[in-house]
């Protein structure tokens, strides 16, 4: 192996010196030369890159009390080459007999000077510092040789964090979700917690797109580093279901799980039964999350529970902890629904939105929402048929009711997806005919079937105002 002397590398700036030859001490008294370490066996660990990993000192050497200034020079280098190459550093005269590596510095130079050693395993170096005095009476002292086992570390991304609209805050790069990290195996990383319906990757800096790691081509159990664009597709992985996951990732063998870890929904069919719902109203099952029904719509006055059948007694089913009526409450399941001990109370006859939560165990009654989003979907609409380019209709601020749309529109025909389903077979406002004229106070019914739409048949710039409480919806030209 060629010798490389370090000459104005990063070594250099490890080493303390002086800089003062009159600061020298001159007399260097009798101790022998000897190499010390803070340790004779380094771990280096990337999480601690700044911190200090080994510490090189040793003794001044003797000048025989001659006074003479002392030269050293360092040398160390992989354990049987007998310093034939490695690192060779000429220190010069100084008092300040110290070199110090932090993690980084340690990897990095023994990457720079012994690029063949491995990663995460000891390789076991031998180091030693020759003192040259500026007296000819006084010979060159060379220490023992001093022994040290070091392991650099191999470089892996040590933050990782989840994005996509499956994640809690969705695609915002500045706002993704960090996952935990293993401390014993560096390249394991997990996370726990609620994901939406839909596609999910991950990224490895906050606030950029690049590095990330992206899904296998054909194996979902697989990942790619991406770390530009070309470098390799930009598959996500896909929630078909929304619900409590555990992700586990490994890094180094570039693996990924997803465990839905809420195993099988109770029950797939519920009824609101009761004074409050006189003829039993089935909950909706939601489409993204079987744990999650829903049921909007009126209500009477009077006393609910939720029924496993049409039925009040003689089948399962939930009551409140408590006597309640609007808000949040906890639920608990009875075998037989006729034991109830206690009921929700409906205040008063009106519409309002009830959701059941089978995966926290709660019921929420609470003022009527319809629905959370609606858009506008057609020939005459802004992105015409095309899911990929639909047009959100806007909410209103004081009343989430009301949904809006104000711009141009072409000739031809309108209906209002209430749900992404590039199948066309979720719900629509739809027209209460076929081929609708447009008008200020017109009605609707919410399906899929009969496929009824309004009709546009001048272009130009529209008022659309939908309330999906009271069941309206308006056309003005501007």
């Amino acid at each position: 192996m060629k010798a490389r002397t370090i000459i104005g590398m990063s070594l250099l700036a490890l080493v303390g010196m002086t800089g003062c030859e009159e600061d020298i001490v001159l007399d260097k008294g009798e101790s022998p030369l000897e190499v010390k370490l803070s340790s004779d066996t380094v771990w280096c660990d990337q999480r601690a890159d700044a911190q200090e990993a080994l510490q090189i000192t040793w003794t001044s050497g003797t000048n025989q009390g001659t006074g003479a200034a002392i030269s050293y020079f360092f040398e160390m280098d992989l354990k049987g080459n007998d310093f034939q190459g490695g690192i060779k550093y000429d220190i010069g005269k100084t008092d300040s007999r110290v070199i110090s590596f932090t993690n980084k510095e340690l990897t990095d130079t023994l990457m720079h000077y012994f690029p063949t050693i491995p990663l995460e395993q000891y390789s076991e170096f031998e180091m030693r510092v020759t003192a040259t005095v500026a007296a000819a009476s006084v010979p060159t002292q060379v220490s023992p040789v001093k022994s040290v086992k070091i392991a650099p570390y191999k470089w892996r991304v040590l933050n990782l964090y989840i994005i996509g609209d499956a994640t809690p805050n969705g695609w915002d790069n500045q706002l993704a979700t960090i996952m935990s990290s293993d401390y014993d195996n560096i390249a394991h990383f997990t996370w726990q917690g609620m994901l939406n319906k839909g596609e999910i990757k991950f990224n490895a800096q906050l606030g950029d797109w690049y590095p990330c790691y992206v899904r296998d081509n054909d194996d979902p159990t697989k990942m790619h580093y991406r770390e530009k664009e070309e470098d390799y597709p930009d598959n996500k992985w896909v929630i078909e279901e929304a619900g409590n996951y555990l992700i586990d990732v490994n890094l180094d063998e570039l693996t990924v799980s997803f465990t839905n870890l809420d195993g099988e929904v109770p029950f797939t069919e519920l009824y609101l039964v009761g004074e409050a719902a006189p003829t039993a109203i089935k909950l909706e099952q939601s489409s993204d999350d079987s744990f999650i029904f829903t049921y909007n719509g009126a209500l009477s006055a009077g006393t609910l529970l939720i029924s496993t059948t049409t039925a009040t007694s003689g089948c399962a089913g939930y009551q409140p902890l408590d006597s309640n009526g609007l808000g949040s409450t906890g639920i608990l399941l009875l075998s037989d629904l006729g034991t109830a001990s206690n009921q929700w109370n409906i205040p008063a006859a009106n519409k309002y939105s009830v959701k059941l939560d089978l995966r926290n165990n709660r019921l929420e009654i609470g003022d009527y929402v319809g629905y959370e989003h609606v858009w506008i979907m057609g020939s005459a609409a802004p992105g015409g048929w095309s899911w990929d380019n639909i047009t959100e209709m806007q909410r209103d601020a004081s009343n989430p009711n009301v949904f809006r749309y104000e711009g141009f529109l072409s000739a031809g025909e309108l209906k209002f997806p209430l749900e992404i389903d590039h199948s066309f077979g979720g719900d629509f406002i739809l027209a209460p005919q076929a081929n609708c004229p447009i008008s200020e106070n017109g009605t609707y019914f919410i399906g899929n079937q009969p496929d009824n739409k309004w009709i546009i048949s001048e272009a130009g710039n529209y008022r659309i105002t939908i309330d999906v409480e009271n069941e309206t919806i308006s056309f003005v030209k501007l």
